[in-house]
């Protein structure tokens, strides 16, 4: 092996002064740094060129010297002896080129189709599976194996836009990379434009009797542009709808202090009136005909966003993450994604009804956001909207927002709307014929017309019909009058039972009765939870009596099993003894 160089040889190299070359015509064509590099070559590489043989230990130190191969000392060596110019001693630039493929037409042809089929696909592949699938395509082939770094040449010369585009759409791509522009119109006052959206809600929430779990309910909120104030939201375990946008409307629009009242809400909220314009995205729930026309019987304009340009709905959808950013510490938290949920088990831990969740965000939207400095504007929400509606010395401010005569027409401009022909059993409506003494008369007169009616989800019990002859609302209960209350949610799980039961061509009785049993179930359950609550109790109560006169301090028992979390499986315990039988408050 080939030794340290000499000191004496590297001091010798550095000794070179200025560039003073003796055949200047040579070097008329070269730049001074090119110059310089070939004099200082030419100092290691003449003693070789005048000797008739150079070994390959001279060689070696050479191109140690050089900082270069050995190779390139043999190619300097044959270049140089042949021509004596100093241009021959610079290394040589390579020969490709640019946009030039050197590799196999075939071998190329198949880089091509495997990213456009594999690569740039929703699989999303990373490159080195990229790499394999086109090295295994061309051995398959018999063609020479490409390198690593000729596919990713080639790869890196794709748009990253067309690139984001195909693996995770348009929509995505153009949120990226396109440049934002526009911006919706300042408001100088409240309720000017108001936004709403939905969102699923990252908690799970549990039934009020088990404390089962159920599912990720939706929430619904409205926000006003000026003061950054929310106006108003729905909470629901439906997936959001016309019916959504017009129960969050309503409650923005209506005073709350019944509402706070009813949930047991302990911070005021003064937020509600009738918003000029609702500002919304392209959903279908926000074209629905029960939103225009609730909207225009009330003088509210619908605005849409333009297509495409998410950043125009920017204030609701940073309150939609400041709102789940307030449940990330509750029960049943599932968190924005799995990597932030981790090794937890939302369903176990949940133990928050919807409405315990109701008011836990109208108080997070009360006591806490709105008296909580914005961003935006410098100050609290709170102290904003007084400002705005009862002005502050310098601006008139636009005083407080007329009350609604009529709430209940309010909530029925904007429940779901259907149109419904009258028949000799009634409307018909989800399964279930609604009939009244109005309907009567209709029939008597022989209108089998169509009518519009609508109905509250929380109740269909019952609908609301439009009588055209003078434009008012009229309740029609159900034509069975034993019917019980229930809710849209019951009413579609009931129907979903029954016809897994193969039973298509059911009638209301078998509706309502699948109603009644699930109702049963829970019932039972509820009942089976406390009795044997009750049971245990009485048996720790008969080990204390027994061991009690024999010493005054408790003994520990072993706990008992837990009972299954299914309602219709649980663990039967002792009946208790006559005189064992006392009260228990659950």
């Amino acid at each position: 092996m080939l030794g340290p160089v000499p000191d004496s040889r590297v001091r010798n190299v550095a000794k070179i002064g200025s560039p003073q070359p003796a055949d200047g015509v040579d070097a008329a064509d070269l730049s001074p740094a090119e110059l310089e590099v070939a004099l200082v070559r030419r100092e290691i590489v003449a003693p070789l060129v005048a000797k008739s043989e150079c070994t390959r230990v001279e060689a070696e130190e050479a191109a140690l010297l050089l900082g270069c191969s050995t190779r390139t000392i043999w190619t300097i060596l044959k270049r140089y002896r042949a021509t004596r110019r100093l241009r021959d001693l610079l290394p040589t630039k390579g020969k490709g080129v640019q946009g030039h493929s050197f590799l196999d037409p075939r071998v190329d042809a198949i880089i091509a189709s495997v990213f456009e089929k594999f690569h740039l696909s929703r699989m999303r592949p990373n490159i080195v599976q990229t790499v394999t699938e086109i090295r295994r395509r061309c051995a398959a082939e018999g063609l020479a194996l490409p390198s690593r770094g000729s596919i990713t040449r080639r790869l890196k010369r794709i748009p990253d836009i067309d690139i984001v585009a195909a693996r995770e759409g348009r929509k995505k791509a153009g949120e990226r990379f396109r440049p934002v522009s526009g911006s919706t119109p300042n408001t100088t006052a409240p309720l000017q434009r108001v936004q709403i959206d939905h969102t699923k809600v990252d908690v799970i929430v549990v039934d009020e009797i088990n404390r089962l779990p159920l599912q990720r309910p939706f929430i619904t909120i409205a926000i006003d542009e000026f003061s950054r104030a929310v106006l108003g939201f729905h909470l629901s375990l439906e997936a959001p709808s016309a019916t959504s946008v017009g129960l969050c409307l309503v409650h923005s629009i209506l005073p709350k202090d019944n509402w706070a009242n009813r949930i047991g809400l302990d911070f005021p909220w003064p937020m509600y009136g009738r918003p000029d314009e609702i500002y919304v995205d392209n959903g279908s729930d926000f074209h629905s005909e029960a939103v225009e026309r609730g909207c225009d019987a009330w003088g509210m304009k619908i605005n849409f966003r333009p297509g495409g340009m998410p950043h125009f709905g920017g204030i609701i959808e940073r309150m939609v993450g400041t709102a789940m950013a307030s449940v990330k510490t509750l029960p049943g938290a599932t968190g924005a994604s799995i990597a932030e949920r981790g090794d937890r088990n939302p369903d176990r831990e949940a133990a928050m009804t919807l409405p315990e969740l109701e008011l836990m965000f109208a108080t997070f939207f009360s006591g806490q956001y709105h008296r909580t400095l914005h961003t935006h504007h410098g100050i609290t929400p709170y102290t904003k909207w007084m400002r705005g509606i009862f002005g502050d010395g310098q601006n008139t401010g636009r005083g407080i927002s007329t009350d609604i005569q009529d709430p209940q027409r309010l909530l029925i401009d904007f429940l779901p709307l259907e149109r419904r022909k009258l028949t000799q059993r009634g409307i018909r409506w989800g399964g279930v014929h609604y009939m009244d003494d109005i309907l009567r008369s209709y029939l008597m007169h022989g209108k089998h017309d169509t009518f519009i009616v609508r109905r509250d989800p929380r109740d269909v019990s019952s609908i609301w019909l439009l009588s055209p002859d003078d434009n008012r609302y009229y309740r029609i209960g159900a034509r069975d009058i034993s019917r019980p209350s229930l809710s849209l949610w019951e009413l579609e799980a009931a129907r979903r039972l029954v016809r897994k039961d193969g039973r298509a061509d059911y009638d209301e009785t078998a509706l309502f009765a699948a109603v009644e049993a699930q109702r049963q179930i829970t019932s039972s359950a509820a009942a089976n939870k406390a009795q044997a609550r009750r049971s245990r109790l009485a048996v720790e109560r008969r080990t204390r009596n027994k061991i009690g006169g024999e010493d005054s301090k408790p003994v520990a028992t072993e706990a008992p099993a837990p009972l299954a979390q299914a309602p219709w499986r649980y663990t039967e315990a002792l009946t208790p003894d006559d005189d064992d039988t006392f009260e228990v408050y659950e």
